[in-house]
């Protein structure tokens, strides 16, 4: 079925700017054999930094402190873009983080993966591989907390609760706790109804997207106009629950137009540049289906927008809005990498902006649901940031967040959210 297209008048002055089987596969030895040291070095504050590859492309780092507590943090990191290299960068401001453990004396372990992109599955098997690595090199430690950002929280989660025999506990920063099927189908919906409102901007459609297409600066330069020429449209976008469109509502009104179109754009930007890395992953088939999906009202509705004139938009979009099934094996992959459970078995800390362009703040709730579901909320701990940006975090708050697991691995005392 071709989509209705909305084109509703404007009715106020919108400020927009531009913007830029598993677990059988990780149960072995973790590559300790096959590990190659390329260097290692001492600092004052370090006594040992070994760097070296677990196979080709792939690379990793071990700090163990002078006066090391024995406690080990193992991280994953973020998503980065299949186009750049393979590296140890700084991310997320880790080397910041790293650095700050150290002085309170954790060792500290990470990897490059072999892959970038939407990398869960091979991020959880090159992070759990550290342990083997590790434990080579300097001996058994007395806590092993795996921590992660963004999509390194996911793979957190995903080793956390298939080897909780093996960590004393989880930590994730931004991450995409309620799996990847809810991220992708915020996506999904976002672009689905970013083409209802604004037809013929972008190339391709929500789930056919041009192989190599990205949302350039003249991309969004014609999002930002079509934006200007039809603000409701964005209004009434960042008022449906489904397209997850994240702004603080307590800021100035040109603050939180602004964060709405950012908002957008990085949804739009991830699901193009995205779908071409998830087919890759899922045999060119696309795992998303709305068939039963029934459009809503988020939390907020955006001014001046109500709840009636929304409901007859809403109306509208479900009666005509595409479907589409999705393919069983792709949807089946989203699941396997990775959808948590929620049955925890070790102590977890999630910390989240409650304002987050690229993971909305829905998958908190969205894992806390399915912790309580479990009858595991005893141990789970979730913290809110209350400002806006993805992993827009300072480096105390989580240093402050991984010292708390480390206490509440020994002593059994779970800390504040």
């Amino acid at each position: 079925m071709r989509p209705r297209h909305f084109a509703v008048a404007a009715c106020t002055t919108l400020f927009v700017a531009a913007c830029t089987d598993r677990n059988t596969a990780l149960t072995g030895p973790p590559l300790a054999a096959n590990r190659s040291v390329t260097s290692e070095t001492s600092s004052d504050q370090w006594a040992s930094i070994v760097t070296g590859e677990t196979g080709p492309g792939s690379m990793y780092a071990l700090y163990v402190p002078q006066q090391w507590n024995g406690t080990v943090v193992y991280y994953a990191h973020g998503i980065r873009d299949v186009l750049e290299p393979v590296s140890l960068r700084d991310q997320d401001n880790f080397a910041a983080i790293r650095d700050q453990l150290g002085a309170l004396h954790f060792a500290v372990a990470y990897s490059s993966f072999d892959e970038n992109g939407y990398a869960v599955k091979d991020g959880a098997q090159r992070t759990h591989q550290l342990r083997g690595l590790f434990t080579a090199r300097f001996g058994q430690p007395q806590r092993s907390l795996i921590v992660g950002h963004s999509l390194g929280g996911l793979v957190a989660l995903d080793l956390g609760e298939r080897f909780s025999g093996q960590y004393d506990g989880a930590a994730s920063f931004c991450g995409i706790v309620g799996g990847t099927q809810a991220e992708v189908d915020r996506m999904a919906n976002a672009r689905l109804l970013f083409d209802m409102f604004y037809p013929g901007v972008l190339q391709g459609t929500f789930d056919q997207i041009p192989s190599g297409y990205i949302i350039d600066a003249a991309t969004q330069a014609r999002i930002v106009a079509a934006i200007g020429a039809n603000p409701m449209g964005l209004l009434i976008i960042a008022s449906i629950k489904q397209a997850g469109i994240e702004f603080n509502p307590f800021a100035p009104p040109a603050e939180a137009q602004r964060q709405m179109v950012t908002s957008l754009i990085t949804a739009l930007s991830f699901h193009a540049r995205g779908q071409d890395n998830l087919l890759s992953l899922t045999n060119g088939k696309f795992p998303f289906d709305n068939t039963a999906t029934t459009y809503s009202p988020a939390d907020i509705i955006v001014p001046p927008l109500t709840a009636q004139m929304l409901a007859g938009v809403l109306q509208q979009i479900n009666a005509t809005a595409p479907r589409t099934s999705g393919d069983p094996s792709a949807l089946n992959y989203t699941d396997q990498y990775f959808t948590p459970g929620g049955d925890l078995r070790i102590p977890t800390i999630t910390v989240h902006n409650r304002f987050d362009p690229l993971v909305p703040y829905f998958h908190e709730p969205l894992l806390k649901g399915r912790v309580a579901a479990a009858g595991r909320s005893d141990l789970l701990v979730q913290r809110t940031n209350l400002s806006y940006g993805h992993c827009n975090l300072t480096v105390q708050e989580q240093v402050q967040a991984i010292t708390d697991l480390d206490q509440w691995v020994q002593s059994g005392t779970k800390p504040a959210n």
